[in-house]
């Protein structure tokens, strides 16, 4: 329908020839999602069409392309010969590890990147006609619905493209199953099936959406039920070029996602994690080592998405790819399970993992989410060291190991026996101007730590799981799985299904020390590095204290797949991270008095206190012997 057909009366819409009229004071632009997969010979003819019945619109029409043969280049060659006024023709290729949730994580894809409100979603083998987009687009002015279909089974609608009467049986089938099975939310909804709607994206929470497979619609409906529905009546058309892209394993997929929509689809809304105001993180699965950021606020700052998805087609071990057309991607695939995929934008971070990773929450953090927070961390200015933390007052006091001393249950005593406030016991964010902010992540413990703490809220059952916990998950566990790396075993899938069967022993500082204080940020004022054996004290300049934080912060990490999503994060930055990171940290410590303290007791707990009160003296006699020169 061209511009010339629309007619407006007082803002009202008529019908022309029993056909929908829109008005030119409702949509004005429109972005046009369309999925391809090796569509090369219908590129040309689509968009030839779409500049026809589009004439008078803003149109941006964005081809979301998964394919291996010639479409992406047909689409670069066409983009420019696009001559009607308004007409805007984009390409996002998804190169092979990037391409999550099939047809639906393409749509959702390029929902993310439309620069119009209204979304058009459309397949791009002609078989949805560019002439019905009018009447998508009047339904939802005259309805003011955030949601509007064209159906195949209303009115005067049509299935004839479908080829064979099994396959218009199989597709009238799935939808009333799934109409069945969701009883009020489709009740309405003649054709829950088609791929060819507009939608408001401003009414959409594409946190609720979990892309896979190909019914991206049935997804949108069953998660958004608070959506106004409007449909129109299409008639679905013949495939001109190209085959079918339906197979079996298609029917597979769609009754997997129906079954996971049918157990929590319109309640799934995503774990959100606020960490300080840096970055947001959104997880379709609880991270526990990020309890105390939960927050349903992402404000207006970089965000990690992590999604879980099917990721069998990755290939296996690992893939690196910095496209300079192209999101920077990274894959890592084991025979046995773990798999993980990571697209780096310029401000947001998305992550999909498989759901045998998912399961193992602890392994999808530390193996997975931390590492990318470390490096996004030192790109927005801040770095996350790891070290403990505890305050007195607003001076933040580091406490960190040259060697395995046993620092948690030394930072445990000191709380328990002191005064002093906890800011963090593994992992601290620090500025250049040497502000502390505390990552409060549970902590990971032993028997022998609950021993030496006179009162915990641990149960029975709890202090009895420790002692498996414990030789599991020890230092000793640990070096054996880096030993494991070298010899090409599938390292984090074992990993993962360990951690599953064994969870390791994290637990908040409350329930370890009752009554104990914490603090959300503090000022740096000093560092104390512990070390088993030896005697004595001694304080150290500030580039040997650099090297031992940065060699504790690598030693952290390195486990699979780290190694590949460093090379990414490292290669995809517009600065020298590494220099980035090390230069954060040492303006942060410098001129710290930073104290070795060497023990064959592991007495440390009893003498970092009185270290505070001395330096503490220090500082306020030098105060106030500044303050009398100003007198």
């Amino acid at each position: 329908m061209h511009v010339q057909d629309r007619v407006a009366i007082d803002g009202a819409e008529l019908h022309n020839a029993g056909r929908l009229v829109a008005s030119r004071n409702g949509i004005q632009a429109l972005t046009l999602v369309i999925p391809t997969r090796n569509e090369t010979d219908n590129v040309e003819p689509l968009v030839t069409r779409l500049e026809e019945a589009l004439q008078g619109f803003d149109v941006e029409v964005l081809i979301v392309d998964d394919s291996d043969d010639e479409t992406p280049q047909r689409v670069l060659d066409i983009a420019p010969r696009c001559t009607t006024d308004g007409f805007k023709l984009r390409l996002i290729h998804r190169q092979e590890a990037a391409r999550n949730g099939g047809l639906s994580g393409a749509v959702i894809e390029g929902i993310r990147e439309a620069s119009h409100r209204w979304v058009v979603v459309m397949d791009g083998d002609l078989q949805h006609p560019p002439a019905t987009i009018n009447d998508l687009v009047a339904e939802a002015e005259l309805t003011e619905a955030g949601l509007v279909l064209a159906s195949r089974y209303v009115a005067s609608g049509s299935s004839a493209g479908l080829k064979n009467r099994s396959r218009r049986i199989v597709s009238s089938a799935c939808g009333g199953t799934a109409r069945k099975l969701f009883g009020s939310t489709l009740a309405n909804i003649t054709d829950p099936m088609t791929g060819f709607f507009i939608v408001d994206t401003a009414r959409l929470d594409l946190a609720r959406l979990r892309p896979r497979g190909f019914k991206i619609l049935l997804e949108i409906l069953v998660s958004h039920p608070e959506l106004k529905i409007g449909e129109v009546p299409f008639t679905f058309g013949f495939r001109e070029h190209g085959e079918s892209k339906a197979t079996a394993d298609h029917g597979w997929q769609y009754a997997r996602q129906l079954l996971e929509l049918k157990r929590g689809g319109t309640a799934r809304l995503p774990w959100r994690y606020n960490i300080h105001g840096i970055i947001a993180l959104e997880s379709d699965q609880r991270l526990p080592e990020l309890d105390k950021f939960v927050s349903r606020s992402r404000a207006d700052i970089p965000c990690i998405s992590v999604r879980i998805g099917d990721l069998s087609h990755l290939p296996l071990g690992e893939s690196v790819n910095v496209d300079s057309d192209a999101y920077p991607v990274v894959s890592y695939r084991e025979r046995t399970g773990f798999a993980m995929a990571l697209e780096l934008g310029p401000a947001n971070t998305d992550i999909v993992t498989s759901s045998f990773v998912a399961k193992s929450p602890h392994v999808l953090y530390t193996n997975v989410v931390e590492p990318v927070l470390r490096w996004r961390m030192a790109e927005f200015g801040y770095a996350l060291i790891h070290a403990a933390c505890f305050a007195d007052g607003n001076d933040a006091y580091l406490v960190t190991a040259r060697t395995d001393t046993g620092k948690t249950t030394t930072m445990l005593k000191v709380l328990n026996g002191s005064e002093l406030s906890f800011v963090s016991d593994d992992l601290i964010i620090v500025s250049s101007d040497g502000e502390v902010r505390t990552f409060p992540k549970p902590l990971t413990i032993s028997a022998h730590t609950v021993h030496a703490l006179r009162h915990t809220d641990l149960s029975r059952l709890e202090r009895l799981a420790l002692i498996p916990q414990s030789r599991l998950h020890s230092k000793g566990g640990r070096l054996f799985a880096f030993i494991l790396t070298k010899y090409n075993l599938p390292v984090a899938s074992i990993n993962a299904i360990i951690q599953r069967l064994v969870p390791p022993p994290k637990y908040h500082v409350e329930r370890l020390v009752r009554g104990v204080t914490t603090q959300r940020s503090a000022q740096a004022r000093g560092m104390f590095i512990i070390q088993r054996g030896g005697l004595g004290e001694e304080l150290i300049g500030d580039d040997e204290a650099l090297s031992i934080l940065l060699a504790n912060c690598d030693d952290a990490f390195g486990f699979p797949p780290y190694s590949s999503l460093e090379r990414l994060l490292l290669a995809a930055a517009d600065e020298d991270l590494r220099l980035k990171e090390k230069t954060i940290i040492k303006s942060a410590i410098a001129s710290l008095p930073v104290l070795v303290m060497r023990s064959e007791t592991l007495d440390w707990a009893e003498r970092i206190p009185h270290a505070v009160r001395e330096w503490n003296q220090v500082i306020t006699a030098a105060a106030n012997d500044q303050d009398t020169e100003v007198a």
